[in-house]
């Protein structure tokens, strides 16, 4: 038996998925900026770069984007401990972040005498400061966050040190499945026997709410595991894109964005973990 036939995990994106917006509109409303003029600029700036042809991936540009309003003075100077407090003005949708608590403990108290364990991963294209200052990141609640960040210079933010997009998302998935995440010294690239492997895709499930989830969506499917897409019932166009994913085979199930106890998002996920345990069982 792998090591990794034991640990089941749960891979969430975060905005539209654990969040009802943009993590970077609360912090723009509260230091006086409109969230709405915020990304129209950050779109005129995404075309001046193709007109120059430049190719700059959406990440890269909100990141710039965000730089030149502190350049403008249209922010104030911004540190990483400032995003960090900044993450404090994100709303959950409801439920969270007691259900991460929650499932981890169902998980214990029905298969911890099997040796079984539950983990919960957020992968963003969001800012890993101000997810780790979020509510979701109660004591206890998240095994790891990878999202993307800034480097500072004398206390303020001044370059991208990393950007997670949507194809960048799948590597994650992979460090995570080999213990890269956990043990450093281990190299993605390298060959390592399935039974080797920590996490096993099998054993994994991952949660998003459109297009910009689907190689992880995909990947997690095609390897064994699960996937779910959620929709805000406050956004119209929200399930109509989680249906479509439905459809194209993407995803395995839809619910609604509610983690409450009973809730849709969080009777599909904990489903998929009872599945998922119940088959490491059986496989033994």
């Amino acid at each position: 038996m792998g090591r990794g036939q034991g640990i089941i995990a749960c891979f969430y994106d975060c905005d539209q998925t654990l969040i009802p917006e943009f993590m970077q509109n609360p912090m723009l409303r509260h230091l006086g900026v409109d969230p709405a003029e915020f990304w129209k600029d950050d779109r005129v700036s995404k075309a001046e770069a193709k007109a120059a042809e430049v190719d700059i991936n959406s990440e890269n540009a909100y990141m710039i984007s965000l730089l030149r309003y502190i350049e403008e003075k249209k922010l104030p100077p911004l540190s990483n401990d400032d995003l960090k407090k900044y993450g404090k003005l994100l709303t959950a949708y409801p439920g969270l972040p007691k259900f991460f608590l929650r499932s981890k403990k169902l998980v214990e108290e029905r298969y911890g005498k099997d040796g079984l364990k539950l983990e919960h991963y957020i992968i963003s294209t969001g800012l890993r400061k101000m997810i780790e200052g979020s509510c979701l990141n109660a004591p206890g609640a998240l095994d790891q966050i990878f999202a993307s960040e800034f480097v500072e210079y004398q206390g303020v933010i001044r370059w991208p040190a990393r950007n997670v997009g949507f194809i960048e998302k799948t590597k994650y998935l992979y460090e995570v499945n080999k213990g890269v995440n956990v043990n450093p010294a281990l190299d993605v690239n390298k060959r390592m026997n399935l039974e080797k492997r920590r996490i096993q895709f099998q054993n994994m499930i991952y949660v998003g709410d459109g297009y910009t989830d689907v190689p992880c969506m995909a990947l997690t499917l095609e390897r064994g595991g699960t996937s779910i897409g959620v929709y805000d019932s406050n956004r119209p166009q929200a399930y109509g894109e989680v249906k479509d994913l439905l459809q194209d085979g993407r995803i395995s199930h839809i619910a609604q964005a509610d983690y409450r106890k009973g809730g849709e998002a969080s009777e599909a996920i904990e489903q998929s973990i009872m599945h998922a345990a119940e088959r490491i069982l059986r496989n033994r």
